[in-house]
Formats: structure tokens, sequence, C-alpha cells
């Protein structure tokens, strides 16, 4: 396998884990320590693991190709990517064997590995990662996620476990692109289930675990994958991701037994989980950026002059202490801290030079900011607040559950928005993505063409040198021309209990549960079992399951209407895949839903099977239940 120099020296000073998931040996030594357990006692039991956000789906078409937060841990179980790559830039080969390129950059031929099958029995071959790939690169399918990989022009089959990708030119970042963790088209599903349209709901991968079932948003449970092609793996029977918005109770939650392991970004518990013995508490660096993100076509925003303001009046060492309790880095750009700008452009807190340009603008400045609807969102929507009133500028923070929020920015109906640039082994294609002006997803309306040149500049640069002083220049053109305000670095949290082992002894840079064990003679915990049990599942085959995200966006709040038994009814979708119905006369209509397609499906606690169609401005559907059947109709409360 050839691992090229310039990687070697680039991903080296490279810090970044998926959301917590950064291998820190000396750090974690609690839960990678040699133990003297026997062997036999390793294998067996639950682990539960604790998340912030609800769970979507998994099919690569429907998302933006980035792995959001809760998903990576989860998908990294169930699916695998082609390579890894260790903390010196070399590849480790997982379906992948071997990269090998031309002589002139524009081709790379991949040698795959054999004998592995995916958990629904289809072999593993150049076909069916030729199929995944094909799918991302046909323009019909608008693939959301295709900036990142543009100079892939197409992939060809050279013989069962060897294909070729065809590059239009050399680029530089492809192995890096190639072996992130976070970037969902980097996993290979079954095209079995890929062309039953199963695997969005009920993902088939090659991965140490395998579907079971999803429990509503909140659970989501794996079993181990008794054919796992690497020997040994995994010693857990079984992993239980829980969704807990609220960080406090996922705290409690690992104190009380509920749960065993958990993600947190509040500095009060992580600091009080590092003082407490019961708990191994440890963080990872990570790259990426926590942001402001501007619509820059929004009056007043579009004016240069209103932005850098903003820029200069926010204080990013205030938002570290009072949001993030100084648990987080500042930062001047996304590269992470082993990369160095002479000059990065940044504005540094000045708010006195910031009043002058809002005296210089000459008009009122009222904004709104949409921020999540979480006690840290609206912490940051009170600093901003205050921070813009010391210039004169009144801002309005306006909280949002995620779904809401998301498709706003989405849909460029904001002025501001809480936003995150996400960690990656290689933030060029990912800014790319998000600032050129003719990209697709390119949501802050940001234009600039000394930009895009400098963007399309750093995707054909072979010379590392020469590639770092371009992205040099794009983040001194970026902090310059502010699409977004920083509220500070990434710095990832995770929680564990004492009895969880070799959880972070991975060869790559995330946890690895396939070599995790608990240790304790009687592997049951009867406090998460109850609560897995309550969580209900509606078992569905969804054919086509569409863009949940937009879908869910439409119909969470509330609605009354009535059914065709003359019943009234109201129900409250909520942000977490809850729903609470009622019926006059006392009947329950509350359950856990899912969308698929244009449908939120759900099975009510009385037993009833609940389907209703989102429409524009209204809910039409019907329910089953002992035989009886009727028609529902509906409109927002």
């Amino acid at each position: 396998m050839r691992t090229i120099p310039w990687m070697r020296s680039c991903t080296a000073k490279w810090n970044f884990i998926f959301l917590c998931f950064l291998v820190l040996p000396a750090v974690v030594s609690g839960c990678s320590r040699a133990d003297k357990s026997p062997e036999n006692n390793r294998s067996g039991g639950v682990l539960y693991f604790g998340l912030e956000a609800p769970f979507h789906g998994f099919d690569v078409l429907a998302g933006s190709g980035y792995l959001n937060p809760p998903m990576a841990p989860l998908n990294n179980l169930i699916q695998e990517p082609l390579f890894r790559m260790d903390r010196s830039g070399n590849l480790i080969p997982i379906l992948g064997l071997s990269a090998t390129p031309s002589d002139d950059g524009r081709q790379w031929d991949i040698v795959l590995r054999k004998n592995v099958v995916f958990h629904d029995g289809t072999p593993f071959n150049a076909d069916a990662v030729r199929h995944h790939w094909e799918r991302m690169l046909d323009s019909q399918n608008n693939y959301r996620g295709r900036p990142i990989f543009q100079p892939i022009t197409r992939v060809e089959k050279i013989d069962e476990f060897t294909l070729r990708f065809i590059l239009e030119h050399p680029w530089q970042p492809f192995l890096e692109v190639f072996s992130d963790e976070l970037l969902m088209f980097n996993f290979i599903p079954s095209p079995k289930a890929v062309a039953a349209g199963t695997h969005d709901r009920k993902p088939v991968g090659t991965g140490p675990f395998k579907y079971f079932k999803w429990g509503s948003g909140d659970h989501f449970v794996v079993l181990k994958n008794e054919n796992y092609w690497q020997k040994g793996k995994p010693l857990l029977n079984k992993v239980v991701f829980r969704a807990v918005p609220d960080h406090q109770t996922r705290y409690a939650s690992l104190l009380s037994g509920e749960l065993d392991v958990i993600i947190l970004d509040r500095g009060n518990l992580i600091k009080k989980a590092k003082s407490n013995p019961e708990l191994y508490a440890f963080h990872s660096e990570g790259n990426g950026a926590e942001i402001v993100m501007i619509n820059t076509a929004r009056p007043p925003l579009d004016d240069i002059r209103v932005r850098r303001a903003l820029a200069l009046a926010n204080n990013q060492a205030v938002h570290i202490k009072v949001v993030y309790s100084d648990t987080i880095p500042l930062v001047h750009h996304p590269f992470g801290q082993g990369f160095e700008c002479s000059d990065d452009g940044y504005l540094e807190y000045n708010p006195e030079k910031a009043r002058q340009l809002i005296a210089e603008y000459g008009r009122p400045v009222e904004i709104e900011c949409l921020h999540s609807n979480t006690s840290r969102g609206r912490d940051i929507g009170a600093l901003l607040q205050q921070l813009f009133k010391d210039i004169g500028v009144t801002l309005k923070p306006v909280g949002l559950s995620t779904g809401p929020q998301v498709m706003r920015v989405l849909n460029k109906d904001y002025q501001l928005a809480t936003w995150r640039i996400p960690p990656t082994r290689d933030h060029g294609p990912l800014l790319y993505r998000g600032y050129h002006s003719q990209s697709p997803t390119n949501f802050n309306s940001y234009s600039n063409p000394r930009l895009d040149r400098l963007l399309e500049l750093q995707r054909i640069a072979t010379d590392r040198e020469q590639r770092n002083d371009l992205k040099c220049q794009i983040i001194r053109q970026l902090n310059q021309d502010v699409p977004f305000l920083y509220r500070g670095g990434r710095r990832y949290h995770i929680v564990a209990r004492k009895k969880i082992r070799q959880m972070m002894d991975s060869p790559g840079f995330m946890v690895d549960l396939s070599t995790a064990w608990l240790d304790e003679k009687v592997k049951f915990n009867a406090a998460a079992y109850e609560i897995e049990k309550k969580a209900a599942v509606v078992e569905i085959d969804c054919k086509e399951p569409g863009d949940t995200a937009v879908v869910k966006a439409k119909i969470i709040g509330s609605w009354k209407g009535k059914d065709s038994w003359g019943g009234t009814l109201n129900f409250e979708f909520s942000e977490d895949d809850k729903i609470t119905g009622t019926r006059s006369g006392g009947y329950n209509l509350t359950g856990n839903y899912i969308i698929c397609g244009q449908q939120a499906i759900w099975q009510s606690s009385t037993g009833a099977l609940v389907k209703m169609t989102v429409l524009d401005d209204k809910l039409e559907g019907t329910f089953e239940r002992g035989g009886y059947s009727g028609t529902i109709s509906m409109e927002r409360n």
C-alpha cells in the first residue's frame, strides 16, 4: 500500500476526531488499560450510549454528505469505509486494502478486501462499491455532498476486487477525504438494501454490529454481527443508542446507571464529571469551529460595514467563558491547532471601531438570530444580544428546535443563525462546498470572485506548501468578508462509567465499540432495559424514505382536526420524534413517529396505527385499530 509523503506531514498535524472520538491513550487509560480479567469474562452484555440529538436516516442521498453528531458513532458500527487513517497519515485498510495513484495523479486504483459479506448476505465486491459511487456521481440525483468530491468524474471496475477512480485533475486531498470517518459517502451500504429502498430506515453494512430495531427517534438498537470479518470482534452483544437532548438529564442518567457513556459540551457538567471518582472524563482537540452564520444577501447584512461591525463586537473569549465555561479553545480559523497562518485576517474584539462602522452605515440595525431551543442556545442568544447592544445594534434571539432551524438556513430564510464548521481531515473541500459562489450548499449567499479563484486553485494545487498558503489566503478573505462569526473552537468531551473497558483502543481516531467490554459479573442493566422496552417501535417497510428532514420540519408543532367517526383530535409533533395525541372521549394516540416519504407514521400507546400525509398546510390520514379504521383531517392549531 502506498502512502504519499505529503499526507504524512500534513495529517501528522491534524488533531481531529468526530465529536469526542479522538484516541488519547494517556488520558483515557481507564478505558483502554491492560486488564487482568479473564478473556472469557469479557464477552456479552449491553452498552447504553447517550447522545444529544435524535437520529435520522442512513441513505446517503437524503443527506448533505456529512455525518451529523448523533449519526457518526452509530453509523460507524453498522457501515464501514474503505480506509481509515492513523495520526501519522498512514492509511488503515478496512474494506479497501491499498490505494495506488497513477504517475500523473489523475487515477487511483483501489484493491478491495475479499471474503466480506453484508449483513443481508450480499457479497462485498467491486460491484457493490461502484453501485454506491455511481448513485452519488449521477447528476440527476443532485447529491448535496457532491461538491466535496467534485474532482472525481467516474468509477470503473477493473476486476471483481479492484476499482479505478478517474479524476478531472490531480487532487491532493484524495486520501484524506476517502478516509474521513465523518463523510457519509465513504461508507459502503448493501446494494440490495439500497435497491429495495429500505436502507434509510433499516441500514445494512459490513460492520461489527447490525441493525436490530429503531425504537422511535430516541432509541436505536444494534446487535452483534456473529459473522463479522474481523474474528474475535465484537465483544458486546448489543449497543443501545439513546437520544437525551437535555445535558443535565443525560448526565443524571449516567450517574444513575441508566446510561454507560455520554457526550457533553456543558462546561459545568464536564467539570463535575472530572471530579467524580466513579467516572472517566476525557477530552480531545478538534478542528472546525462553533460559528454564527450570516446571510450576506439579507439587509442590513448585505453591507460589509455591518458584518465587520458585528465581528468586531463579537467577543469570542466571552463566548468561551460564559457559554462553555472555558472548555473549548479560541480560534481564528477552522484548520485546527497544528495549522498556522502568518496573517489570518481575524478581526479582534474592538467595540469602539464597531461603533464607528455602525455610525458610518447611518441607519438603525435590527437583526434576528436563530439558535437552538436549548439552555446552550439561549445562553448564546442572550450573550450576542448584549454584545451587539453595546455597539447600538438590536438583536432578537429566536429559539427553534433543530429541524425548523436547519430548514430555515437551508432555505436562506434567516439573518443570523448558530451553526458549526464541522471537523474534517482537510477543510479545502468543505470550504469549497460552503463558500464558493456556485456551490449549491452556499447557504450564506456569499459571493466573492477572488475567493472563488482561491478555492479553485487549492483544489488543483499539488504542492503541499503552496496549498497551505492558499488555505491561509482563503481564511484571510473569509475573515475580512465576514460570512460568519466565531464562537469558539472544537474540543470534545466524553464521559464513561468505570465498568467500560477498551473503548478507546482504536487504531484510527474513533471510539471502537467493537473492542469494548463490560467489567462486571452480571452484565445486565435492569434500569436501562426498562427504558429501552418503553420505546415504541413502528415496524414499517419504507420503500421511498424521501427527504425526511424537510417533511419533519413541516410537521413539527400543534395540529387540530376531526376523524370520520366524529371525534375531535389534537396532535403535537416534537423534534425528538414524539407525538402527543388525544381524541375526544379520552382516547390516547400518543407514540413515537417516523417519517416515510410524505407520511408521519406511528403506533399509538393504545395500539392504533396512524398514518398522516403531510401537505403544505394540513394533514390527511388514516387510523386502524382492532379491525376498525377511519380517516383523519387536520390543520395547524
